[in-house]
């Protein structure tokens, strides 16, 4: 039981990293081109779009992704990401009012506490979203598949630590799991 656990928060953790700053990637187009104000809170933008690896024949090769896997991979992983932007844009909201209250000369500790339950409810609705994705794109692999993903996931972070990740990719690979 906890060797399943642990292939789960292995693979979430996996696909977190990448998807964390997924629904910046989509708030930000369009906006390229406006810098935030200082009194602006700062917002994590993604570097680029979320990583597909399901998508990426290699990958689909060295797991043995079947078509109808790798569908329902997207499926959840669309759905998902329709709440994620949904859940972001709550977030920022309530990360706005509550940076709105802390530029305020005074400001009763009632609002402070309705500002801060309003931040943390719409950070676990994106967090709790993001996991349920995982757990359910984990619950489509096979447990080989499962084991595969966690030693993309590890070969990949050995390139990145050996500085190997940056300088010797191919275009192919720019999005590959971290």
């Amino acid at each position: 039981m906890q060797a399943r656990i642990l292939t789960a928060v292995v693979a979430g953790w996996t696909l977190a990293s990448v998807l964390a700053a997924a629904p910046a990637a989509s708030a930000q187009q369009g906006q390229d081109a406006r810098k935030p104000s200082s009194s602006e809170p700062s917002r994590q933008t993604a570097p680029h779009p979320p990583f597909k690896w399901w998508a990426i024949d290699k990958y689909k090769q060295e797991l043995k992704l079947t078509p109808t896997q790798t569908q329902e991979i997207e499926r959840v992983f669309q759905a998902s990401m329709d709440r994620l932007r949904i859940d972001k844009d709550d977030f920022d909201r309530a990360q706005n009012g509550f940076s709105d209250l802390m530029q305020r000369p005074s400001v009763g500790d009632r609002d402070f506490q309705r500002a801060v339950d309003s931040l943390e409810l719409a950070r676990y609705n994106m967090n709790k979203e993001r996991t349920t994705m995982l757990v359910r794109i984990h619950n489509i692999l096979t447990p080989d598949q499962r084991k595969g993903l966690e030693a993309i996931k590890k070969r990949n972070d050995d390139d990145r630590s050996r500085g190997d990740g940056d300088r010797n990719r191919n275009d192919g690979d720019k999005n590959r799991p971290r």
